[in-house]
């Protein structure tokens, strides 16, 4: 949707302008003269040069943000507020921080006639497909409030979780770094200090430290160019990564991995089970459900497995049979899921499943971290330290050559 500015004449005579995101310039007419306003002047809002490029430069809240606006929401609401008057508020609240913005043309989208769930949904960078059906669930039965307070529920479980990851990922990161460094700084500084003299003096080299040596006059003679290199490598990943298609076939690499592998099948079980318990539980029909988690889920892997089984439960089959033909999901997951089917707790039986899967993609990453950390380090000192032994090797047996 694109964002319009408009000025209209109110019934008195005043003049009033204001801003409203909408797919045509038609639409924005049609919801001022919802309002019983006269259309004076529409136009297009020109979108900032970072968001034209798909970039952003420090304004875009972060997840946080978002749940913090939620709850204090789902606060205003719950004590009685109506809901202009609760984004109202909202868009005056310092501690909002950059979701004021954002609060301020959500208010915007609804004074303007639309929905609630039609304006957060102009924003699908913040508020995901889950989040957006659950808030036009709440919307219809009249339940917003209590909605918005399980949405902040579960957006604070998310980011504790991800945190956990996180921390669990920082030190093999923090070494793996520091192991590359040290390899580096090796190969430029220490190594040149020994080549000229083995080399004129006619030593016999281990083909390993011969290959190293030619890796570390490579580097001298192309110091610049691996420098540019190494400053752009990160650059080149930042705007990959924001790019959808091209975190999708990253992620789908990296899941082949036999190490990661498992990782990913943990993680994809636990955000599956998760939303779908999530919808269901707030009477969201199981195939508009699957619909909406396959969005979620196809953002950041393979779509095709994901929407033929959704095809096969929209076509009569059972959930757990639609699933496990192609095996996007752990049998023991399949199996819960049966069993949800048959007692008619799928939706409960959905959330602990994710919960037993989040414990163990816990457990998995933890022993990741202790295995990484201690391999990196063992690796990088056998190679050093090889390196020297071969070395200083070939010194000795120059010197008692010329001796």
């Amino acid at each position: 949707m694109a964002t319009f500015t408009y000025r209209a004449l109110t019934q008195g005579g005043e003049l009033v302008s204001g801003s409203i995101q909408a797919a045509s310039a038609d639409e924005v007419a049609r919801r001022i003269e919802f309002l019983g306003l006269v259309p004076v002047e529409t136009q297009a809002a020109a979108a900032p040069s970072g968001e034209r490029l798909g970039l952003s430069f420090g304004g875009t809240p972060k997840a946080g943000d978002v749940t913090l606006f939620t709850r204090d929401l789902a606060l205003l609401l719950r004590a009685g507020a109506r809901l202009n008057t609760a984004l109202e508020l909202l868009g005056d609240d310092s501690d909002l921080g950059r979701m004021k913005r954002v609060a301020g043309r959500i208010r915007a989208d609804v004074m303007g006639g639309g929905t609630f769930a039609e304006a957060v949904a102009a924003h699908p960078r913040l508020f995901p497909p889950v989040y957006v059906a659950l808030v036009r669930v709440g919307e219809t039965s009249g339940t917003l409030d209590r909605t918005l307070e399980l949405l902040a529920a579960e957006r604070k479980r998310a980011e504790e979780m991800r945190r956990k990851l996180v921390e669990a990922l920082q030190y093999p990161a923090f070494v793996l770094v520091a192991a590359g460094g040290v390899l580096v700084f090796f190969l430029l500084f220490v190594l040149p200090q020994f080549s000229t003299v083995l080399r004129d003096m006619g030593a016999e080299l281990d083909a390993s430290v011969q290959m190293l040596l030619d890796l570390s006059d490579l580097m001298q003679a192309h110091a610049t160019e691996m420098g540019l290199i190494a400053a752009a490598i990160p650059l080149a990943l930042f705007v990959l990564l924001r790019r959808a298609g091209s975190r999708a076939a990253l992620i789908g690499t990296a899941a082949r991995l036999p190490l990661v592998r498992t990782v990913f099948a943990y993680r994809r079980s636990a955000v599956f089970c998760r939303n779908l318990g999530i919808l269901l539980g707030n009477g969201v029909t199981l195939t508009n459900a699957l619909r909406i988690v396959v969005e979620v889920l196809s953002a950041s892997d393979d779509a095709s497995a994901w929407a033929e089984a959704t095809d096969r439960v929209r076509h009569g089959a059972r959930l757990s049979e639609a699933f496990a033909q192609d095996s996007v999901l752990p049998p023991m997951a399949i199996r819960m899921l049966r069993l949800g089917e048959e007692t008619g707790q799928l939706a409960v039986l959905s959330d602990r499943i994710a919960d037993f899967y989040e414990e163990k993609l816990q457990r998995s990453l933890a022993r990741i971290a202790a295995i990484i950390g201690p391999a990196a380090i063992v690796t990088i000192s056998v190679v050093v330290g090889g390196l020297i032994v071969s070395v200083m090797t070939a010194l000795l047996s120059v010197s008692q050559s010329i001796g």
